[in-house]
């Protein structure tokens, strides 16, 4: 079998990106960062320093003038910082949300505990998706769902308010989406300040898709969402950033406000923070074309 690429040595990628344009002011640190972060990973940073960006196809690698091998280090430490923030914040969205679901549907009926394995209740082809039946079986390996259910031999379920802790966002967003109520997933929506469940669940999905993204260690600052955000909504008219990171980051900031107003503030001036550390406007240049979003701005 023949292979086009082959291993490279640290050496080797150094030169590589030397005949290719890029300054190196210290080899010795660049060749660290190469062994600590990796040549793929990192090739994601200088793409946008790249001549023929952003042309993905029939690229010839040659780096615009003057790019200086940290340009690149810090623009993938601003990403890495960007997404630990953003998950800091997401996840209290993620808490706030799963509770009001179970509060207000278990509530709704409050003579049924296991309302989210009742086809009366819940969308039965949901009810019947083998993920769902998956991820339901994996909340029995809990201890505290193993505890209950020795406990209760004539139940094949953990009550809603143990067993959907354990369950992932989406599956908690699937099961607001799959509520045969409309009066019920209007009401929850409205906990929000948001008359429509469509609009709704087309924002909670953002929020997932963007906790996602940083949970799996994604490129962020150019990221490009392949569902469309609502252009019209509370969150405001987003325009052609309804793809963008900006876009994503105006939803979190609408959600996270109807949550805590504090949090939201303080979730900008980390970002302002983590951005004005930047030492290079070039790379302060990138961030901001490609996410929509000026950083300078957050702190108000």
């Amino acid at each position: 079998m023949n292979f086009k690429k082959t291993a490279t040595t640290i050496e080797q990628q150094l030169e590589k990106l030397q005949t290719r344009g890029m300054i190196f002011e210290n080899g010795e640190k660049a060749m660290e960062n190469l062994l600590d972060i990796g040549y793929f990973r990192l090739g994601f940073y200088w793409f946008p320093f790249e001549c023929t960006y952003p042309r993905k196809d029939n690229r010839n690698h040659k780096l615009k003038p003057d790019t200086k091998f940290e340009f690149i280090i810090q623009l993938y430490y601003f990403d890495f910082d960007l997404r630990n923030i953003l998950l800091r914040y997401i996840s209290r969205i993620e808490i706030n949300f799963r509770t009001q679901l179970i509060y207000m549907v278990s509530n709704k009926y409050c003579d049924n505990p296991f309302w989210y394995v009742d086809k009366a209740i819940i969308d039965e082809s949901y009810i019947n998706d083998k993920k769902y039946k998956a991820a339901l079986t994996d909340t029995k390996k809990e201890e505290v769902i193993k505890r209950d259910l020795r406990n209760h031999h004539d139940h094949e379920y953990a009550p809603a308010w143990k067993t959907i802790e354990y369950l992932s966002f989406g599956n908690v967003i699937q099961l607001y989406d799959n509520l045969k109520d409309g009066g019920l997933k209007a009401k929850i929506a409205k906990s929000y300040g948001i008359q429509s469940p469509n609009q709704f669940s087309n924002y909670i999905n953002t929020i997932r898709r963007l906790r996602n993204y940083c949970a799996h260690g994604k490129v962020l600052f150019d990221i490009n969402f392949p569902e469309a955000i609502s252009t019209s909504g509370p969150a405001g008219n987003l325009g052609a950033r309804k793809t963008m990171l900006s876009g994503a980051y105006m939803v979190l900031q609408y959600i996270l406000g109807r949550i805590s107003l504090n949090r939201t503030t303080d979730m900008d001036r980390a970002l302002y923070r983590a951005f004005e550390i930047i030492e290079y406007e070039e790379v302060k240049a990138i961030i901001r074309d490609n996410s929509g979003i000026d950083f300078s701005n957050l702190k108000k």
